[in-house]
């Protein structure tokens, strides 16, 4: 992120899909350049660029919100089913599936989702899951505990109880 930018702010659906039409009104009134519009209403000027095509494309309609429906992207490839028994074997421990810890990393989870759904997802993914499961995945110190065993040892005995499932 760039160091000139300003803090995220979060807006509603409807706030996004207010800006966009009101930057398609100004871009069809071709008084401003697409960079002023953008800096007018926040966003970047790839975006009114990006706001532009879909006008030229599909006129005011492309530029409204799709229901929530409509915008839920596709199935999951694990289904409720699947999620239960996942959460069966996220509750047996890491250490049961062959890991030193019992802390589940999303890249262990990947590798877990992989090996008894054969569903392939990023880690990136399986973090998501975790947190809608009601877990919070642990990202471990690279060279951390382990270079200490006596540290290690601490943390696994003090830490890691708290940091499994929130």
């Amino acid at each position: 992120m760039s160091k000139n930018l300003s803090p995220a702010v979060t807006l509603t659906r409807e706030q996004k899909e207010q800006r966009r039409l009101a930057a398609a009104q100004e871009l069809l009134e071709g008084e401003k350049t697409q960079t002023q519009i953008a800096e007018d209403h926040g966003v970047t000027p790839g975006a009114v660029s990006q706001w532009k095509s879909t006008l030229e494309e599909e006129g005011i309609e492309g530029l409204k919100s799709t229901t929530d429906e409509g915008n839920q992207g596709p199935d999951s490839a694990l289904d409720e089913q699947d999620r239960e028994q996942l959460v069966e074997l996220l509750e047996d421990g890491a250490q049961a599936h062959g890991r030193e810890t019992d802390l589940w990393t999303s890249k262990r989870v990947a590798t877990l989702i992989e090996r008894e759904f054969e569903i392939d997802y990023t880690p990136r993914h399986c973090s998501r899951i975790l947190r809608e499961l009601g877990y919070r995945p642990v990202k471990p110190r690279e060279g951390a505990a382990e270079k200490d065993p006596e540290e290690k040892r601490r943390w696994l005995n003090e830490e890691a109880e708290q940091l499994k499932k929130s």
